[in-house]
């Protein structure tokens, strides 16, 4: 199974992934790690299914293994990673995902509704922004100088469009 070129691209953009982004997304967004960990682990279980039918329970406790190992190469601290999105996962994918990173728990999803009351709570206790417009007067000349020079640079493109139209 680990000879297949589908789990040997995946294992490798897998690790070229960690290698670019790993740090980061343990740091900020773990469920990023949890996800691409899932996939992974999707591809290989699939794989081994084709290939080894009627031995699923095996086939896990390998995947899992094999992917702990890649894990720690790639210096995951397993324990630490406790954020994920595991909502929809299939159930033997979640399993092997569980052995990989035990703490692991759904990362916390506030429904539509939640979201909408804390907009609507903090539109009612900000205060209204205040912004000074001035208009565009002739004697500081400052914004009537900018409006000059763009009206120039679109007579002289104007200009060179028609020039270049004779050619």
């Amino acid at each position: 199974m680990l000879e297949s070129q589908r789990v040997q691209s995946e294992v490798e953009e897998f690790k070229r992934w960690v290698r670019q982004y790993g740090l980061f997304a343990f740091s900020y967004e773990q469920s990023k790690i949890v996800t691409r960990t899932a996939w992974l682990a999707r591809v290989m279980l699939d794989e081994g299914y084709r290939m080894f039918p009627g031995r699923e329970e095996e086939l896990r406790g390998f995947v899992a293994s094999e992917i702990v190992k890649l894990v720690e190469e790639l210096g995951i601290p397993r324990e630490a990673v406790v954020r994920g999105d595991l909502h929809g996962t299939r159930s033997d994918v979640l399993n092997v995902l569980l052995e990989v990173y035990p703490n692991v728990q759904q990362t916390d999803r506030p429904s539509l509704a939640r979201i909408l009351e804390a907009e609507v709570e903090a539109g009612r206790q900000a205060k209204p922004a205040v912004v000074a417009v001035s208009p565009l007067s002739p004697r500081g000349g400052g914004d009537v100088r900018y409006l000059l020079a763009l009206l120039a640079v679109f007579l002289a493109s104007a200009a060179i469009v028609v020039l270049l139209s004779f050619l």
